[in-house]
């Protein structure tokens, strides 16, 4: 009768998002779930500014990179503080707001993710009191936002790459990511392996945004996507590792309930476990001993490779790729056997939320259109498309002119000389800005000079004076508007 009672207990904890592990009980809902993988995705984000960490942008982005530092961490230690999640929430929405213009897709579309969860939370705090309730009401709402954040995202990524260069394989981007992966096998000139890179681009995004919306079978897009966003980083191409830890992230949102909290529910066993046997520094053991483990694996590495000296960045980077490893390892076959259990998904669909929660993917999708109408091509989900559409043309396949509704694109100087090394190097590739960018360059760098061409016209070594550059634009384009170099080589390369 006890042994039956007790298997009631336990089935009626499983029912309500709890599990019990050595007899101590481990609360589980959407919310707890989401939360440390947040807090991890904002570690890996914070990570790559390495001039905020390391105190070369002044003290006082220091102290916000320190401040999110230690509040990611106390949320991976307590998961369902909402006061630690609201925090690291505000201290990631102020980091990014102080830094714009931001060119970085990955901070974007965190930043629109940071901001629905406080609208959401604000609102709910509003218009419920019931703790249990706010939980989960802000839980189902949220969901909803990071779904729609992923679909956007995968959108764009298939829309801006349907252009003649993405499709080129002796230029496309998706190749470049390829060549770094492939070379320890051999395959880096296999034209058919670039090929498959390149479409296999696409029918990756696109399953994945018909499986975000197909609950049934939504395992399948997930078991893609985790696959190919654990890859990416490990191209060192860039540092992806934000990029794919947010994703990994939002997945945990878009998944049935019932597979975020089977995920928490198994690493919280591990950490329960050990911390019954080494008391409560245990759940920070794993985390150290990984750390000191990868820290001191490079470090034996770079000293017994003394033919070519190791850029400190380089070991940093290194360092971060190899945590990626072993955390992004872990998370995929983790999530991956929590969503097969559930493969076909035959659960209740979530109930309806107000239709304003829908305006934060929304705005996304409004701002990622912004390099088809003349405006900002940064932080418009356009990495590594190889598009192009300054200079009033385009390479795109299906908008095959630019409408250019604003002129910020029209213009471009073609830099030729300069007396800053950093602009010296895109004369050096023959690279140029669009003229808004080369008066803000010059706005905040009064004492260089940079020569170029214009329309035609050779203009030397001009200066912020010469142009007038401090009344040139207002605060809301100087804080919005960020473009990428133009590069005017046809077939165009790879350049971001």
């Amino acid at each position: 009768m006890k042994a039956h009672s007790q298997r009631w207990i336990e089935l009626l904890l499983h029912r309500f998002g709890s599990s019990s592990v050595e007899g101590e009980h481990v609360s589980i809902d959407g919310l707890t779930a989401f939360a440390p993988v947040w807090a991890a995705a904002a570690l890996f984000s914070i990570a790559g500014d390495r001039d905020a960490i390391f105190v070369r942008l002044g003290l006082a982005h220091a102290l916000l990179a320190w401040a999110a530092i230690g509040c990611a961490v106390s949320l991976i230690l307590r998961p369902r503080s909402e006061r630690l999640l609201f925090a690291l929430v505000g201290l990631m929405l102020v980091r990014y707001g102080i830094a714009m213009p931001v060119a970085s897709n990955n901070k974007m579309i965190s930043a629109f993710m940071n901001a629905g969860i406080l609208l959401v939370a604000a609102q709910a705090f509003m218009a419920h009191s019931n703790r249990e309730e706010l939980r989960d009401l802000i839980y189902n709402r949220i969901r909803v936002i990071a779904r729609a954040l992923l679909a956007v995202m995968y959108f764009y990524g298939i829309f801006h790459k349907i252009n003649t260069d993405f499709l080129d394989p002796n230029v496309s981007c998706a190749v470049s990511l390829y060549i770094p992966l492939a070379q320890g096998f051999g395959l880096d000139g296999a034209l058919t392996g670039k090929y498959l890179a390149i479409w296999s681009t696409f029918i990756v995004e696109a399953i994945a945004i018909v499986s975000l919306y197909w609950k049934r079978y939504f395992a399948i897009g997930l078991l893609l996507a985790l696959v190919f966003h654990f890859v990416i980083p490990i191209s060192v191409y860039s540092w992806y590792m934000d990029f794919s830890s947010l994703v990994f992230a939002l997945y945990i949102l878009s998944v049935p309930r019932e597979v975020s909290e089977a995920f928490y529910g198994r690493c919280a066993r591990i950490f329960r476990a050990l911390r019954s046997r080494f008391g409560e520094i245990a759940a920070l053991l794993p985390f150290g001993a990984v750390l000191l483990g990868v820290s001191a694996f490079v470090a034996i590495l770079s000293t017994l490779n003394r033919t070519v000296p190791i850029a400190p960045s380089h070991l940093y980077q290194s360092t971060w790729v190899l945590l990626w490893v072993i955390y992004g390892g872990i998370m995929m076959i983790l999530l991956a056997d929590a969503a097969l259990v559930h493969l076909p998904w035959k659960g209740r669909t979530q109930a309806r939320v107000p239709i304003w929660v829908y305006g934060v993917p929304l705005i996304l999708f409004v701002i990622s259109a912004a390099p088809y109408v003349g405006l900002r091509t940064e932080a418009s989900i356009a990495m590594f498309s190889n598009l192009h559409t300054e200079g009033g043309n385009t390479n795109h396949l299906v908008i095959d002119r630019s409408q250019h509704w604003f002129d910020y694109q029209r213009d471009v100087a073609m830099v030729r000389d300069a007396s800053d090394p950093a602009m010296q190097h895109l004369a050096s590739r023959n690279l140029g800005l669009v003229t808004f960018t080369l008066h803000e360059y010059l706005r905040k760098n009064p004492e260089h000079w940079v020569t170029f061409d214009l329309n035609g016209t050779r203009h030397e070594r001009i200066t912020a004076a010469s142009l007038n550059a401090t009344t040139h634009a207002n605060w809301f384009e100087r804080t919005f508007l960020i473009f990428k170099p133009v590069d005017f080589s046809r077939p165009k390369r790879c350049t971001h």
